[in-house]
């Protein structure tokens, strides 16, 4: 066996495959549950259930006693309209709410008093004479219900009395007793708690009077002895705490003032120490204690002042004129110099100028000629100042000594005042508890009184009436309902189908579409492969089948024209394009998660329906446990792989023909011990480099990958791998974890066969493309021969096109030994090798082949 060294390529991958860890397809991240779908597959769940709830609900109908009832309408009328007390805030008069006459209803004085109705005599006997088993009875069987909301603020009330039972009879005696012991007790009632309330209210006003006499003495001997004093408002004041604040409040001002002088003094004592000129120290002084001191000045400052005072008084002026001046310059940037408003306001400026100038001169003459009328003669302004400075200096150390002196005296006193307070406390406490008992006792005397006219005003204008509307009716019938209870029973029943049938779908972990099989491979869906029974036709003399012996479930060869056939065709024309982006991709491996997906029959009609193409294809049995291949091509007893991979023969020899020209089968071999271990042998690899360059495609039927180890081995070895798939339960997590075995030893998905799909049954749930509801026209699209017909006969023979050349030419090559051109050319390797076991050809356990 020669072996041809392989281009160094990349075949880890397929072109157009999908990738394998493409998050938007990995479903088991982001699965949700179709309720509708799931309730519309498992509907036998659903469907179950609520017909045995329609059947519980018609049990329960028929085992209930009929219930009658009888009513009556009562209406409670209220003499006095609901009104609010503006003092408590509670609503006075009217009806009282349902709650209360409700409450009232079933109390014990209204169920003795119906129990003891004349009306309900015949029935007592049937109650052992004892009321309270009637009351037990009424509790659920009595119903008083009213269309208002809130009736509390009402004057009148309508309201339903009702009695349901199984008696006719004692439910509109019943009814009658308790509109009758109602009306009864609401005439009763007021009478009595009006009797018993007054008297309450009257025993408690005789107690509280002697004991508020009691303290209005008790408070006149206390304002005798107490060393208190009470103002004009007859409030209790302490005339030692009075004073006491007064003081506190008077200090405070002092404090203050001495603050402020002891400032001034302070601002005094600096200006006299920084300021030279007594003159200066003088006015500034007038100016912080705000007063004005007059000092004779000297003559020849006169005129001095005159002056400085006209220039002054000059710019006091000019700024007087500034506005003026402006609004000129405005009119006359915007109008010109000559506009009669500039003008106006030049003449007027000029004006005013000079009456002012006017003015300030005469103002200036006038003060001078007062300063010269007032001037003393002989004395000097200077020491004049400074004496006036000392004196101020002295009067406000003066000043400030004296505050602090009242300050000193008033403290004392407080201290004093707040002691003797101190001793007055107890007194007015003691006057604080004596007025809080007289308001105390005062108020719940103005409370019994209210309440006793309360009281009166009820007698004088009556209590509630109670009166019937409309005579108590005979009893009728209302149940059971027969419709009512149907319907419970069957929406319990569908409510637990529902739930079943969620369940269910939550334990079938399968596929439902090719969306789910996509996103759990990573790879696309190929073809959907229907169920099929395997139909071989029987040869005749005349027309033999060449395709007899072979495994009936082979469609592409036995039935051509069938559904599973085309699926075979569809799968493989993808193969084909996924393949063509591969250099040099021609092996191609199939497999399955589990046993029983079909793998076999899926690689069999596969690689058939690729030799019918003109491919030159190999077949090889590589399940060397259970090769079910050998078996379908009826090769058991002929060389295989394992005699390959041992040594005892060449691969030529192993590869054997089939019916189909352009299929050659390599069969399995005999079973060996190890065939992890045999198809893991460098042999193998060499095996598959060599016959890469003899044949167009070469495909593997391997065993289960969850099952053997085998298929992991050989899926580092080939171009692509096809998985087998058979929608079942628990399929899911098995799909997933035969993906991760292909991914993890770095096998290419080329993409997955769903077996035995078939749409019209919905095998678990699952739905297809829909490319099969085509179907019914498969058969019809292939033209009928000329002699029997569009509606009978058998179709014409088909024509198989092997490309150019004539049909001698292409029957001679496929007779020929396939490897023969490719082994002239090709590099020779021996392949012989030691056998699996190491110890010579493959042998068995007892040393002989299987």
């Amino acid at each position: 066996m020669q072996v041809i060294p392989e281009p160094e390529s990349d075949r880890s991958t397929a072109v157009g495959s999908y990738p394998t860890h493409a998050p938007a397809w990995e479903g088991g991240k982001h699965e949700t549950t179709d309720m509708l779908a799931a309730v519309w597959r498992y509907r036998w769940a659903v469907l179950i259930p609520a017909v045995l709830g329609l059947v519980g609900g018609l049990l329960m109908y028929l085992k209930t006693p009929e219930t009658f009832q009888s009513s009556t309408r009562l209406m409670f009328e209220a003499n006095r309209p609901a009104v609010i007390n503006t003092m408590t805030g509670d609503i006075v008069g009217g009806v009282p709410s349902v709650e209360i006459l409700r409450s009232q209803l079933f109390s014990d004085t209204v169920m003795e008093n119906a129990f003891r109705n004349p009306s309900f005599e015949i029935f007592r006997d049937r109650f052992q004479n004892r009321s309270g088993s009637f009351a037990g009875m009424s509790a659920s069987a009595l119903k008083f219900h009213t269309d208002l909301q809130d009736a509390r603020s009402a004057s009148s009330l309508v309201a339903t009395l009702s009695f349901e039972g199984t008696d006719p009879d004692l439910c509109e005696a019943a009814v009658k007793s308790f509109s009758s012991s109602l009306q009864k007790m609401f005439a009763e009632k007021h009478k009595t708690s009006r009797s018993e309330l007054m008297r309450l209210i009257t025993v408690a006003t005789d107690q509280l009077q002697p004991k508020m006499a009691k303290l209005e003495q008790q408070y006149r001997d206390f304002r005798t002895q107490a060393p208190l004093v009470w103002n004009e408002q007859g409030v209790a004041v302490n005339p030692h705490r009075e004073r006491q604040l007064y003081l506190t409040g008077r200090r405070s001002e002092l404090f203050e003032e001495l603050r402020q002088r002891s400032v001034e003094l302070t601002a005094i004592e600096t200006i006299s120490k920084e300021a030279k000129d007594p003159l200066v120290r003088l006015s500034i002084i007038g100016q912080l204690v705000g007063r004005t001191f007059a000092i004779p000045q000297a003559t020849h400052f006169n005129q001095d002042m005159r002056e400085s005072d006209t220039e002054l008084k000059q710019l006091e002026l000019d700024q007087k004129l500034v506005p003026l001046m402006i609004e000129r310059n405005k009119y006359a940037a915007e109008f010109g110099e000559q506009h009669p408003t500039v003008k106006a306001l030049d003449t007027e400026l000029t004006m005013m100028k000079s009456e002012l100038t006017r003015l300030v001169t005469e103002q200036t003459q006038r003060i001078i000629q007062l300063m010269d009328e007032n001037r003393v003669e002989g004395i000097d302004p200077g020491v004049r100042a400074q004496e006036s400075v000392d004196v101020i200096l002295i009067a406000a150390k003066a000043e400030v000594d004296l505050l602090k002196e009242q300050i000193a005296e008033i403290d004392a006193q407080v201290t004093t005042e707040k002691s003797e307070a101190i001793k007055l406390a107890k007194y007015e406490q003691e006057n604080m508890a004596l007025l809080r008992e007289i308001e105390r006792n005062r108020e719940l005397s103005n409370q019994l009184e209210e309440q006793m006219a309360r009281i009166e005003l009820t007698e004088e204008e009556g209590g509630l009436r109670v009166s019937e509307l409309r005579a108590p009716s005979g009893a009728y019938r209302i149940g059971p309902n027969m419709a009512k209870m149907l319907s419970v029973g069957a929406l319990l029943g569908v409510a637990v189908g529902m739930g079943l049938a969620l369940l269910l779908e939550k334990n079938a972990n399968t596929f439902r579409d090719p969306d789910e099989v996509i996103a759990a491979v990573g790879a696309p869906v190929l073809t959907h492969v229907p169920f099929f029974k395997g139909k071989v036709r029987k040869g005749k003399p005349d027309n033999p089948n060449p395709f007899e012996e072979l495994d009936p479930h082979l469609a592409v060869v036995h039935t051509p024209s069938s559904v599973p056939a085309e699926a075979i065709r569809s799968c493989r024309t993808s193969i084909f394009f996924e393949l063509a982006g591969v250099p040099t991709g021609k092996i191609l491996q199939v497999s399955s998660p589990l046993p029983g997906d079909g793998k076999s029959t899926i690689s069999g009609n596969l690689a058939c329906s690729i030799a019918q193409s003109g491919k030159r294809t190999l077949l090889i049995d590589c399940d060397l446990r259970r090769p079910q291949i050998t078996d379908n091509f009826g090769s058991a007893e002929k060389q295989g792989l394992t005699d390959v991979l041992n040594g005892t023969c060449d691969h030529v020899d192993a590869i054997h023909d089939t019916p189909l020209a352009t299929l050659k089968l390599m069969p399995s071999g005999p079973i060996p011990a190890n065939p992890a271990e045999a198809l893991s042998l460098p042999e193998m690899s060499e095996l598959l480099d060599l016959l890469r360059y003899e044949f167009d495609y070469i495909v593997l039927d391997t065993p289960p990958l969850l099952v053997v180890t085998d298929p992991s081995i050989l899926a580092s070895m080939v171009d692509g791998v096809v998985l087998a798939l058979k929608i079942r339960r628990k399929s899911k997590p098995n799909v997933k974890e035969a993906a991760n075995i292909l991914r993890n030893v770095g096998a290419s998905i080329i993409g997955v066969v769903i077996n035995n799909s078939d749409e019209s049954s919905a095998s678990d749930g699952y739905k297809g493309y829909g490319y099969y509801r085509y179907t019914r026209h498969t058969n019809r699209y292939y033209r009928k021969t000329a002699d029997n017909g569009a509606r009978g006969g058998t179709l014409r023979t088909p024509v198989m096109v092997s490309g150019r050349g004539s049909i001698e030419q292409s029957a001679n090559v496929a007779k020929a030994p396939v490897a023969e051109a490719p082994l002239a050319e090709a590099p020779v390797a021996n392949l012989a090798s030691p056998s699996i076991n190491g110890h010579g050809p493959y042998e068995t356990n007892n040393g002989s082949h299987n």
